[in-house]
């Protein structure tokens, strides 16, 4: 029983040796260079913007209005006083009052804008790494940020 022990103690230790001695026999190398690369995207925004307007419209007085205030104002000037032109002089000025109260109008416009604000994005890709082997100098990409003189395993 101890003679089938000990050949599988030896047979454990030799194949973990030759399988850590395959791993330095695999290909790897040494860091040279690590150069983040990100990459830009332009992004644009939507925003809107409100403009008004406001304007005022002066509506021209009526005929009629000019008529019912002279008429209005001579019937008052005639009341009043008995005197000639007194009926003249008072439709003159209740037509100069219906003149003076025409209506003055607010009309407000309003429109939307859309405008748009560009953006630059920048969001990280992933690292070059230059790697030295023992026959040539290589690149790879890697997600992983390696040091300068870090020894990595290459498949």
């Amino acid at each position: 029983m101890k003679k089938i022990i000990f050949a599988t103690i030896i047979f454990v230790i030799t194949n973990i040796s030759i399988s850590f001695a395959e791993q330095f026999r695999s290909k790897w190398g040494v860091v040279m260079s690590v150069t983040p690369v990100t990459v830009t995207s332009n992004y644009s925004e939507p925003y809107t913007k409100v403009y008004c307007k406001k304007s005022y419209r002066k509506q021209t007085t009526n005929f009629t209005d000019i008529a019912v205030g002279g008429l209005i104002g001579s019937v008052i000037g005639n009341t009043l006083s008995d005197a000639h032109g007194a009926g003249t002089v008072g439709a003159l000025f209740g037509s100069m009052l219906a003149v003076d109260n025409s209506n003055r109008s607010l009309s407000e416009t309003c429109y939307e804008k859309t405008y748009y604000s560009n953006k630059k994005i920048s969001k990280f890709s992933h690292y070059n790494i230059q790697v030295r082997t023992k026959r040539r100098i290589t690149n790879i990409q890697s997600t992983t940020p390696y040091n300068v003189h870090d020894v990595i395993y290459l498949n």
